[in-house]
Formats: structure tokens, sequence, C-alpha cells
């Protein structure tokens, strides 16, 4: 194996906590008056100390000690984030049982399958309406309702546990840096997903990274509604708070109601806010056609705003720009805990690059720029799966991620996945992630771009619009759009989208990366149909599947499929 570009931070990690429990045991020495939690009840929110939490952690694990939880043993979470999914996760991990959490909006066969394939002991489960929608072959022995109407199995009757403090504090002081903490499931873009094997060392050396970059500050705000299955919200944003000694307030929009996310910022006032693109583009829809929205969200104890899991569009960062608040974007994978590389402080971004490398990670390009990565963040490896494991772990550490990139004087700058990358007639290799972030930069209005073209003359692409900025026509916040017309409706768009790709065709000096053909879809991708990720990544098998007549119309011609709108790129018209 070839590495090249080889980047390392040169400031030292040092020694990380040596396990997830320890976070709560300084914590309660130390700021137990403070807040640790909040979450909404009813009306307003309610706020639990760190000697709440603490405490309330201490009594489930006498819980899972008396049912039978042992030290390496695993527990699967399907549940939504809330207070006692917390507790109920951190104590599991805290006496060095094995979390495993699994999305709650997947289906019942398919949860059904990841609970068999991973060999609970014990299930923690969100209401028993989910429970029943299990395959009963596959429940544990010990189950566990958060929100159950069964006095036994409920988490106020477990929470009563009463617990030998000197036994507890045994337990938590016995779990090592190197000990198993949590299965987390792949969100699966291309493949069944797989348990990824994360030790305390693995998390915690990553929050160790962020206290020496970032320096949080005890007692600050977050808004958190990234979901806690998957690795941005469960690992990246629900640990830095713990252990920055911060306060996690649930945002119970999910990041789908906007409105009440909102709502929520307004009562809450985060000092660091993490979201996803899609997120941040509904946001900043609001923002520009009402002042009010504007006030909410840019309020003074805002630092700054963090965004991973796909490209941010230079439009929505402009906005942020505007006002001064910094849009710091990172890079990684669940494979490694997940961070790698992080930007800076700067208002200004350039698409594609996401920094250099934390404290304590290695960062090179291998074999057809593959980059690679090695550092206390990387995996143990995939449960019950040793040839993935091979397949992506060399010997001496480096972990190949599948992502093709360079390494630039801004730091590492992603190209496109492994696995996305096709050949035209000619031969020539097309990288369609960078071209679809070209396009989005391009263009205000595009929501999510797909290119392809395997065996074409040239790359097509499919087009799905963000009709929500379409209420900014004719407000006076449609001027952040500069020249660009605010379209009033996707067939109006079709026609102006013409004009944009024919421009940013001109503009793009490799003949081959040119998009010949394209299809606007008036249509919402969606979770629920597969068609993204809950990072709300595209997932490539499933917009072939779903948009199949779409994309056999741009391949072989024919009558323009019902929902779709023809973008001329040429004076032939269609």
């Amino acid at each position: 194996m070839n590495l090249r570009s080889h980047l390392k931070s040169n400031v030292s990690l040092g020694e990380s906590r040596k396990n997830i429990g320890s976070i709560f045991l300084d914590h309660r020495s130390n700021i137990g008056r403070q807040f640790a939690f909040a979450q909404r009840d009813g009306a307003t929110y309610r706020y639990w100390s760190w000697d709440q939490l603490t405490d309330d952690i201490f009594h489930m694990i006498a819980y899972f000690a008396k049912i039978g939880v042992a030290r390496g043993s695993r527990v699967a979470f399907v549940t939504s984030n809330s207070y006692k999914r917390l507790v109920s996760e951190m104590a599991v991990m805290s006496m060095g049982a094995v979390s495993v959490p699994i999305f709650v909006g997947y289906k019942g066969d398919v949860l059904g399958e990841l609970l068999s394939f991973s060999e609970v002991v014990a299930l923690v489960v969100e209401s028993e309406e989910k429970l029943g929608s299990l395959p009963k072959s596959v429940w544990p022995k010990e189950i566990l309702v958060l929100e159950g109407s069964t006095v036994q199995n409920s988490l106020d009757h477990a929470i009563q546990t009463i617990y030998d403090p000197t036994s507890v504090l045994h337990q938590i002081g016995e779990v090592e840096s190197e000990s198993l903490a949590m299965i987390m499931f792949t969100s699966g873009t291309t493949n069944l997903p797989k348990g990824v094997m994360l030790t305390h060392r693995n998390i915690l050396s990553q929050q160790k990274a962020l206290e020496i970059l970032w320096k949080p500050q005890v007692g600050m705000r977050f808004l958190c509604y990234l979901p806690w299955h998957h690795s941005f919200g469960g690992l990246f944003e629900r640990f830095l708070v713990l252990h920055s000694g911060g306060c996690l307030a649930i945002d119970d929009s999910w990041g789908r109601d906007i409105e009440r996310l909102f709502e929520n910022f307004h009562e809450v006032r985060p000092h660091i806010y993490f979201s996803v693109p899609k997120v941040y583009q509904e946001i900043v829809n609001r923002v520009l056609v009402n002042e009010r929205y504007e006030k909410c969200f840019f309020h003074s104890d805002l630092k700054f705003v963090f965004t991973a899991a796909a490209p941010l569009s230079l439009n929505v960062s402009e906005v942020f720009r505007c006002r001064e608040v910094p849009v710091i974007e990172g890079w990684g994978l669940t494979e490694t805990s997940p961070c790698c590389t992080l930007t800076d402080f700067s208002l200004t971004r350039t698409p594609g690059i996401v920094g250099f490398p934390i404290p304590g990670v290695e960062v090179a390009l291998g074999d057809e720029d593959e980059i690679l990565v090695r550092g206390p963040n990387v995996m143990r490896g995939y449960f019950k799966n040793e040839r993935s494991t091979r397949e992506v772990l060399s010997p001496d550490g480096w972990l190949h991620t599948g992502d093709v990139g360079e390494i630039t004087d801004q730091g590492v700058k992603i190209v496109s996945r492994k696995d996305r990358v096709f050949k035209l007639t000619n031969g020539e290799k097309v990288f369609p992630s960078g071209i679809e972030l070209r396009l989005q930069k391009g263009c205000h209005f595009i929501k999510f771009a797909y290119v392809f073209g395997s065996g074409l003359p040239e790359p097509v692409a499919l087009f799905f619009p963000s009709h929500e900025l379409f209420q900014a026509r004719g407000s006076d916040q449609s001027s952040a759009f500069g020249a660009c017309h605010c379209p009033g409706s996707v067939p109006e768009y079709s026609k102006c989208l013409s004009e944009c790709l024919r421009r940013i065709n001109q503009e793009t000096p490799v003949k081959f990366e040119r998009i010949s053909k394209a299809l606007l879809v008036d249509t919402e991708l969606s979770i629920d149909r597969n068609e993204l990720t809950p990072s709300f990544k595209l997932i490539p098998k499933s917009i072939e599947k779903n948009y199949q007549a779409a994309i056999s119309f741009l391949k072989e011609g024919g009558k323009v499929p019902q929902g779709c709108y023809w973008i001329a790129l040429s004076d032939e018209g269609r």
C-alpha cells in the first residue's frame, strides 16, 4: 500500500478520560448543581442537574445488574432521543456493557433482523406499540419500555432500584479504555448496515481533541435533534455536550417541524448548533422571508454552527457569513467515532474542503486517491464480520474510508465516494459528488442533485428543487439570491434552471464533467422511502429504483415521465 500526502495535527492529544462513566463522576463533583439536560414537559422545558442525571444513571446501573446485564453483554436501544433514553444508555456503557442503538424508524422486519444479529440480552424500546411491531421471536428475555404502561418493565419503576454507591463506583472504575462501549450501525447508503464496534477510548479521544480545539465552556447550551442511533448525533454532538459539562436540550421538532424548531430555538438560545445541510436550508428559507425568524436564530449568544454528513451549499453559507456566524464543517465516518477533520472558524468556506486532522488523527492518500485514516478514534472492527474488517483495516492500523480526496493547502478535500465513480463511453472517469456540489453551488434552488452516466457519452442529472425557497418571491429577502431570479413554481423553475445549467456548463473547464441532459423532479426525497439516510445523504440504490422512469428517459429517450420537467440545454429543446 502506497501512502502519499500524509497529514497529521501538530497538536498533541494527551490523555483522555479512562471511560464514559468518569464523565458523570467528574461533573457530579465539580458542577453538580448546574443543568445537564432539558426536555419539553408540556408547554415549557424541564431541566435536570448533573447531580440528578448521575443519580438516575446509578439507579439504572443497579437495575441492569439486577436483571442480569453484565460487563460486555449487549443492550439494544430502539427509541427516540429523550432523558430516559440518555439515562438508560449511559448506565449501560458506564457499567461496562455495550449499547446497540438502532434507528427507531426502521420497519419491524429490519429491526427484527438487526436485533437477532446483535444477540442482545436486553432491549430498551420506546413504547409498547413499537415493541408490538417487532417479531416476538427476536424479543430478548429482558425488555424495558420507556413509555410503557406496564409498571414492572417501565423505566420509572426501574429507576427506583436502590443502589449501593460503593458497588456502582467499583463497576465504573473497572471499565478499561479499550473496553467495547457501543456497536453502532452504519447508515447504509450502499449495502446493509454494518455494526461498527467502538471502544471508550475511540469515543473519548475525539472529545479530548474537541476540548483542545474548541475549548467549550461549562454550561454552554445545545439544542439537539440529531438522532442518537447515528454517529453525528449519538457520538459527536451528544458526547461533546456531556464531556464539556454543557446542557443538552432536546429539540422535539426532530429536524422536520421547522416551526417547532424555531420555537425551541427561541426558548433555549443555544450557544452552538449542530445540524445537516437539508435542515440549514429549511432554516435559511424562513430567515430570508421573515425577519422574526432571523432574530430568533441569529441571537447574540450563538457562537457558531456545525455541519456535516453532506456538503453545505454556498448560498446557505453566505447567509451565515453575512451575519458573522462561523460555519464549521467536519468529515469522518461512523468507523472513526466519527470526526477526522475540521475546518477553522473562518467565515469563508470552500466547497468540498473539510479541514485538517484533529489532534491524534493522521490522514493520508492511498491507491486511487482513497483517503486513509489512522488514530485512537478508529474502530476496533465490524461486529461478527471479520472479512469486511480485513478489507478496510490494514495491519498497521490504517482505515480505508472509501472516500476519494485530495490534500490541499486548506486541508482535505472530498472528491467523491469511491463506489460512486463511473466511466463514460470514452473511458473518462467521472466523480459525481464533485459535480453535484458544483451544481448546488451554481443555483440557489437546487436541494439535491443526482449525477450518473455509466456507459453514456456524457454525465446526466436529476434535480430535486427546494420548494420552500419559492416562498421568497417578491419579498425583501429575495435580494439574497443576487441576480438569480426567484421562481414561483416548479414549472417556472424548470425554465430558469436551463439558463443556470448552461452557465454552469460553460464555466466547467473539463468538458466530460458538463451535464448533457437533465430532468427536474417535482418531489421531496424521503427517509421513509429509503431515499435519504437519517443524516440526509442520498442513497443511490433507492434513487435508481424509485426514479427508474426518469433515469431510463435520460439514458434512452422517449416521453418525459409524469411529475418531471425537461431541462433544455441546447437549442433543440424537447
